[in-house]
């Protein structure tokens, strides 16, 4: 939601030393491509970052990056974040090579406490897949303790998701779920009888040799994981985080080539290479919500370097920490990026999209392409649609606008700034301001109108590629008095001592039909944003964040004396 509203606002407002490793005869272009890489890093302002690309049986390239000529090598330690999900990912699958359980049967068959409160009755039960491929409507994230040096045992979630609700029904829109794969910790520790870290170490890790990885779990004892860096290079603190299964681990270069070999080595030593086909497989093709965005099992599709065959990715935020994995099973490649900063993996796609591709073409590697996974993206010509009906407001988790039909155009309106929705070409429109009577157009920023499911949406094509839908059209209700008497600031009343800051600066206010929920994070926080959400309000005392997407259809529930009230995990109390 950060870099959206980012790269929106702005494209209104503009109207350590080398240590290459070289097991084949490459070239100087590896050279040459390392010493811009590693120029970039210092640009980004990273402090320390390792990284590697590799092949089934040989490194390609490795090397690791100290802005202050540290001691930062291929076998120093980061937390991976969300790459975390993969080794999640890859348990399961074990299991169910083991016949102790089935992707496609219901979560509660294995957890039957699972008792999340189900908000759509159409929807299908929640399987593992759909949990694992981020369909299940689970909510993201639960912000009390979340990242703590003494941070409570992941089981707690099953309290924390029996008490609220669901978001979406089951496969309607890939929306990223932290929780959910902490559920998926949960099903491993039930079915396998081992706690999740032993299980993980003694099928995964141990396996592989991955001797220098293990759980960040322990703040006190494990302080030498906590450094950490902000975009200036000020030295920070990393705690521990409360989802372990999400993003807990922490890992090495060297380590990672092992667990990504297994990936592309055919060796099976961590899964038969029938079951890693199957994580690859598209699990979303007639997905119209989830627009162009390919996604497998756990892991999502890159298709910019059509050259390598199928590319898959997962990336990873902690605090501070950034991780990249990028497997391309059919040119036998891979690589791996890490870091302690949060603009860490800023250029890590010029691993895969540029020196990857380069490499295939110099050694003459040519994956069978007709693998690459698409989907079919059909949009309604501007020719077709009756524009004047998208007038209306619009909600996102993080954002709510207003269109207006003025001079024979759509005129959004924006966090204050308006512009108009000019025609590109048959289906995208530029942003534009109108001056003496002519309209000035932006090349800088492309959107699209479409009606998918009965809605309508308001579509971004993204500046790094890829669309995402940024509005949805909702139309205001009539707001019950008890809702206009909640307008006012709040603050958390329910978080630890140990805890690091997360949500702050809470307020509820009403804004032109809507009850809207305001809120940012702690700055401590790299990924932190302010946002501003629309509730759909459901009775007296529940609510539910209004818009598509990662965030969205979170619950809003006030005791019933309104003094207070639930949001992610925290307890915010009027002031």
């Amino acid at each position: 939601m950060k870099t959206i509203l980012k790269s929106l606002l702005i494209g209104l407002g503009c109207l350590v030393s080398l240590s290459c490793t070289k097991q084949q005869n490459t070239g100087n272009y590896i050279e040459t491509f390392n010493a811009d890489f590693r120029n970039e890093l210092a640009d980004l302002h990273v402090s320390n970052a390792s990284y590697a690309v590799f092949s089934r049986d040989s490194v390609i390239l490795r090397d690791s990056f100290s802005a202050e000529g540290g001691a930062t090598s291929s076998d120093s330690p980061f937390l991976i974040g969300s790459v975390t999900k993969v080794f999640t990912a890859v348990a399961i699958m074990q299991l169910q090579e083991a016949g102790k359980l089935d992707i496609d049967k219901p979560v509660t068959e294995y957890v039957p406490d699972f008792r999340i409160r189900q908000r759509f009755p159409e929807s299908s039960p929640i399987t593992l897949r759909a949990v694992m491929t981020h369909h299940a409507g689970i909510p993201s994230d639960n912000y009390l303790h979340k990242f703590s040096k003494t941070p409570n045992d992941f089981n707690d979630l099953l309290v924390y998701l029996n008490n609220g609700y669901t978001c979406y029904p089951v496969g309607e829109i890939w929306a990223y779920s932290n929780l959910g794969y902490a559920l998926l910790g949960v099903v491993i520790e039930r079915v396998s009888g081992m706690k999740y870290e032993e299980y993980i170490t003694s099928h995964i890790l141990e396996p592989l040799g991955m001797n220098s990885s293990g759980f960040y779990s322990d703040y006190e004892r494990q302080k030498h994981l906590s450094a950490a860096f902000d975009a200036g290079g000020v030295p920070k603190t990393e705690l521990p985080i409360y989802d372990k299964p999400a993003g807990s681990i922490y890992s090495t270069a060297n380590d990672m080539i092992r667990f990504g070999r297994s990936f592309i080595d055919r060796k099976e030593v961590l899964l038969k290479t029938e079951t890693i086909e199957l994580m690859y497989e598209l699990q979303n093709a007639d997905n119209l919500l989830d627009l162009d965005h390919l996604s497998a099992i756990c892991f999502n599709y890159k298709n910019k370097a059509w050259e390598l065959g199928r590319l898959l990715e997962h990336g990873g935020a902690t605090m501070y920490h950034r991780a990249q994995l990028v497997i391309a099973p059919d040119a036998g490649l891979a690589c791996v990026l890490l870091s302690d900063s949060p603009n860490g993996k800023d250029n890590a796609w010029r691993l895969d999209e540029q020196l990857m591709v380069e490499y295939c073409k110099e050694t003459g590697i040519a994956p069978d392409r007709s693998l690459n996974r698409e989907k079919k993206m059909q949009f309604t010509p501007i020719r077709k649609q009756d524009l004047q009906s998208f007038a209306g407001s619009y909600a996102m988790p993080g954002m709510v606008c207003r269109f207006y039909w003025k001079h024979d155009h759509l005129s959004p309106v924006i966090n204050g700034q308006y512009f108009y929705l000019a025609q590109h070409d048959s289906g995208s429109f530029v942003p534009a301001k109108r001056f003496m009577g002519m309209m000035f157009k932006s090349k800088r920023m492309y959107f699209l109108l479409e009606e998918i499911n009965g809605r309508k949406h308001f579509i971004q094509a993204m500046p790094w590629g890829g669309l995402a839908i940024i509005g949805t059209r909702t139309d205001p209700q009539p707001i019950p008095d008890i809702w206009r008497a909640r307008a006012g600031e709040y603050a958390v009343s329910n978080a630890a001592a140990g805890d690091a800051p997360s949500i702050e600066k809470m307020s509820i206010s009403l804004e032109d039909g809507f009850v809207i929920l305001r809120y940012g994070f702690s700055p401590e926080m790299s990924f932190g944003q302010n946002a501003s959400a629309a509730l759909d309000l459901a009775n007296d005392n529940e609510a539910f964040i209004l818009g598509y997407g990662r965030g969205g259809g979170e619950s809003v529930i006030f005791i019933p004396d309104g003094s207070s009230f639930s949001f992610m995990g925290l307890t915010f109390k009027r002031i």
